[in-house]
Order: structure tokens, then C-alpha cells, then sequence
């Protein structure tokens, strides 16, 4: 993954690397990659949080996760896909999942959101009612 991402600083890369029906299949990888259950999610009432901790929890696959988010970003930032190709790639389910990994605790994470959330509300009208 990270020869992709170095291959897509190129921006003429895209126009052999990347047709439609891949893009669909890295948006395929992608969601499989970052959507998960956070499992300090459903047990944030019932642990005993010390209110002195102020150290976040840091995600343990972060070094997997942070590639994933490159990869995304480097298709956000992209002008090689028309906004309809990438908004019919990002469903509405899509954008509601995006939106609960917020609840992150990992700032790194929670970082990249935000980044490719403005990119994709910046850049892509047809799914900014999703995210409102």
C-alpha cells in the first residue's frame, strides 16, 4: 500500500492506476478498513474513568489505519474522478459510518476525519445534506 501512495503523488498516475471499477474496490478496501466497533464505545458508562487521565487512547493499528487514511485522502484530493463517480462511490451509509469515527479516541485519527470530511463536504455537493 505504501508504493500506491507514493505512485499517487503523480497526478498522471491516476490516469493508468485508477478506472472507476478500481476505485470502486479501494473504496470496497477502505470501508472494511476503518469501520469498526470501538470497544471502549459501549462501555464508556460502565468503566471507572480516572478524571485526573488526560492521555487518550491511541488506536493499536494506527500504522495500518494511517495508510488506509492516506490512501483515502490521496483520492479526496484527486481531480482525476468526476464529483458524481466519487459521490456515487460514498453512499449515504457510507458518510454515516464515516461520521461515528469520531468517537475515536485516537487524536491522529479523529485528525484525518476531519481533513477528508472537509474534503469531501468541500468538494462534493450532492453529499453535503448527508453530512448536515
Amino acid at each position: 500500500m505504501i508504493d500506491l501512495i507514493d505512485i499517487l503523488d503523480d497526478q498522471s498516475a491516476f490516469d493508468y492506476l485508477l478506472t472507476e471499477e478500481n476505485l470502486r474496490e479501494s473504496m470496497k478496501m477502505i470501508e472494511v478498513n476503518i469501520f469498526r466497533t470501538f470497544a471502549n464505545k459501549n462501555n464508556k458508562k460502565q468503566q471507572q474513568v480516572d478524571p485526573d487521565e488526560d492521555e487518550p487512547h491511541l488506536e493499536e493499528a494506527w500504522p495500518h489505519l494511517q495508510l488506509v487514511y492516506e490512501l483515502f485522502l490521496k483520492f479526496m484530493m484527486s481531480n482525476h474522478f468526476s464529483g458524481k463517480t466519487m459521490a456515487n462511490n460514498i453512499s449515504q451509509n457510507f458518510i454515516s459510518q464515516f461520521l461515528e469515527l469520531f468517537d475515536s479516541e485516537d487524536p491522529r485519527e479523529r485528525d484525518y476525519l476531519k481533513t477528508i470530511l472537509h474534503r469531501i463536504y468541500g468538494k462534493y455537493m450532492s453529499l453535503r445534506p448527508y453530512i448536515r
